[in-house]
């Protein structure tokens, strides 16, 4: 079986920046006899295949892409019971033949290991289900992302690959997303106002107004960190208006019920008055009587 690669670029990236892709520390020791280390930069292999120990250089659109997709993946769990996002991890298919990679995210519909994040994660060891892997591209390694990594994430498997292209040359920015059918790629389904469409966690994908927007099953926007954090803090606010509003009401209900008690006090008080004067009354009626 063979998939076909996407179109893909050429890299831009000048030859005298030899760390575009990032770095990986060389440790040895030196001519004295010291412990040291040296950064080596990163190939377009590395890239493909890392090491757990390897530091790749992110520009700031990709970062908060990826942070908000982290975000709102998870925020949206309910939808998987068994659900799980990994990022800037080393993902050991144990697949024949393919060699671990580091995706930006990836998506597990089944995680239920006792596993310590830590070092690669295998996959058949954990008995994991991978669902999507999610790919945000960076202009040094976009190619890999629409060329090879497109290929090996088909022979692994994976039944959807979305790729969020903030990278694209012609600033024409989207998210483009596929699902594997018959053991290749072919493009998922789009809704033209909501983007692309995750149907098993109910999730809308698309770029607008210069960012990443995932929307729930309703169409509805899943707040980014920045906005769910405005909106709790608002939702505080308005708790403590309505705290102190309902003290309000009941130090007023308090004031009502102590006036209410007062008038009862001195209502029973003239009771009491009248009650006596009438008994009095009385009294002196009957003398009256007897004096007759």
């Amino acid at each position: 079986m063979t998939t076909a690669t996407l179109e893909t670029p050429v890299d831009v990236k000048p030859a005298e920046d030899p760390f575009h892709i990032g770095y990986r520390l060389r440790t040895f020791t030196d001519a004295n006899g010291e412990l040291v280390s040296e950064p080596i930069p990163l190939t377009e292999e590395d890239f493909l295949h890392p090491q757990e120990e390897d530091r790749f250089m992110l520009v700031d659109p990709h970062q908060r892409a990826l942070h908000y997709l982290v975000h709102a993946l998870r925020m949206s769990y309910r939808n998987l019971p068994e659900g799980r996002v990994f990022t800037d991890h080393r993902i050991d298919w144990q697949v024949p033949g393919i060699l671990p990679h580091g995706p930006d995210a990836v998506l597990f519909d089944r995680f239920t290991a006792d596993w310590n994040d830590v070092g690669t994660l295998p996959v058949r060891d954990t008995n994991s289900r991978v669902l999507a892997v999610f790919e945000v591209t960076s202009e040094s390694t976009r190619k890999i992302d629409l060329g090879k990594k497109f290929v090996e994430y088909a022979l692994v498997g994976i039944p959807y690959y979305i790729i969020i292209d903030v990278a694209e040359p012609n600033d024409e920015i989207n998210v483009n997303g596929y699902r594997l059918v018959d053991e290749s790629y072919q493009p998922m389904r789009r809704d033209p106002q909501l983007g692309i469409i995750l149907a098993r966690v109910g999730l809308f994908f698309r770029w607008e107004d210069d960012r990443l927007i995932i929307a729930d099953e309703d169409g509805k926007t899943i707040p980014d960190s920045r906005e769910a954090g405005l909106m709790i803090d608002n939702l505080n606010a308005k708790v403590i208006v309505e705290t102190q509003r309902a003290d309000a009401e009941a130090q007023r209900a308090d004031t009502e019920k102590q006036r209410a008690d007062t008038e009862k006090q001195r209502a029973d008080a003239g009771a009491q008055r009248a009650d006596l004067l009438a008994s009095e009354l009385a009294e002196l009626k009957a003398r009256l009587d007897t004096q007759k």
